[in-house]
């Protein structure tokens, strides 16, 4: 053996930082309030852990190869043909295939410069380059991200609505986007918080998808269904581009107590009706509330909140972040500069909000 020989990755990799997750732990705590992660609060619907557990008995078996009967599950309830649906383990595996069956050395990939920070990523796994357009105070600017598609421009994914501001575009801008869009340049479109969508301007990226051939969208059970755990994701799009993504996807995309779970929760209509109606109320409480603390906050369509702290609010963001949890609540803290000044509260339980309410009139009225 030559012990010359030395292997390497690509040189690029060294670029991409790890992804910061939130965290979910605090000394002295042992069940703190997580509010960091954009989790269901109100867990999984009943018919799908009952499902769930009934399918772990078949564990020792690989899953279904046929995704069928979740596709037509799916399709029924959001009125979508299931032979453009793909699936694989969380949406974000399936963005990462999809861009580098799209992207790669040379050409790039255009996203919003506050936008979810895997975007980037994905282009650098693929060898492509990130180009990180503008956006209007942490919401999309499509005048933006057009000023920076080129000719080696060869896909544009944006979220919406968007993680981590809880913003969104509407249906008319989107569509402003995509009429602009060279046919060559393939729009991605990460609906992860769709369900959540209240307002009526938002208009659904699978409406796209059946009248062009350059649309993908991706949906995930991880938020309004709280499979974050179980990992499934399913993406929308033309027909040979789903083809295309299962074929290069995993040999068994979905594990089989996802898929039950899945197929479960997408039948109970009535509890994704009590999820989204819990979350509307607390997300229009907290913004209240927060209002009247002197922050700043951000609409939002998702399930959390985005929080500034102005400079004559009489508290940081590190400060509060530090301070809510020395009282066991977890907010979301970001490291990255534009968002130093901020916190973002997923919502939680009845009991969580109240005491997150409680710690934080505390903490801003003392000031």
């Amino acid at each position: 053996m030559d012990s010359q020989i030395s292997i390497a990755p690509k040189p690029v990799l060294e670029t991409i930082d790890y992804y910061m997750v939130g965290i979910s732990k605090l000394d002295g705590f042992e069940k703190p309030i997580k509010l960091s992660s954009n989790e269901s609060a109100l867990g999984m619907s009943p018919m799908a852990i009952e499902a769930g557990m009934k399918s772990i008995k078949r564990g020792h078996l690989y899953p279904e190869v046929d995704t069928a009967r979740l596709a037509a599950a799916i399709g029924a309830s959001y009125r979508l043909n299931p032979k453009r649906m793909a699936f694989g383990p969380g949406s974000d595996e399936l963005l990462q295939r999809i861009v580098n069956a799209f992207a790669g050395p040379g050409e790039e990939l255009i996203h919003s410069k506050n936008a979810y920070m895997q975007f980037p990523i994905y282009a650098k796994l693929a060898g492509a380059s990130p180009v990180a357009a503008d956006d209007a105070d942490f919401s999309y600017s499509v005048d933006a991200i057009l000023q920076q598609v080129g000719d080696r421009t060869r896909i544009v994914l944006l979220a919406n609505p968007d993680n981590p501001s809880g913003t969104y575009l509407s249906g008319s801008e989107i569509r402003r986007l995509h009429q602009h869009l060279p046919g060559s340049v393939l729009l991605i479109i990460d609906a992860a918080y769709e369900e959540y969508a209240q307002v009526d301007d938002y208009e659904s990226g699978t409406q796209l998808v059946h009248e062009f051939d350059n649309v993908i969208v991706t949906r995930t059970f991880s938020k309004v269904h709280g499979m974050a755990g179980l990992r499934l994701g399913w993406c929308y799009g033309p027909e040979w581009v789903v083809e295309l993504i299962t074929k290069i996807g995993p040999s068994f995309p979905v594990n089989c107590v996802a898929y039950s779970a899945g197929i479960a929760s997408i039948e109970d209509a009535e509890f994704t009706e009590k999820v989204l109606a819990h979350n509307e109320q607390w997300i229009h409480t907290l913004t209240s509330e927060f209002n009247q603390l002197g922050l700043t906050t951000y609409p939002s369509q998702t399930n959390f909140l985005l929080v500034g702290f102005p400079l004559d609010c009489g508290r940081s963001a590190a400060e509060t972040n530090h301070y809510l949890n020395s009282n066991g609540i977890i907010p979301r803290q970001f490291a990255v500069p534009d968002y130093l000044d901020k916190l973002r509260f997923t919502v939680g339980t009845d009991a969580e909000m109240y005491k997150t309410i409680d710690v934080m009139q505390q903490f801003m009225r003392s000031a």
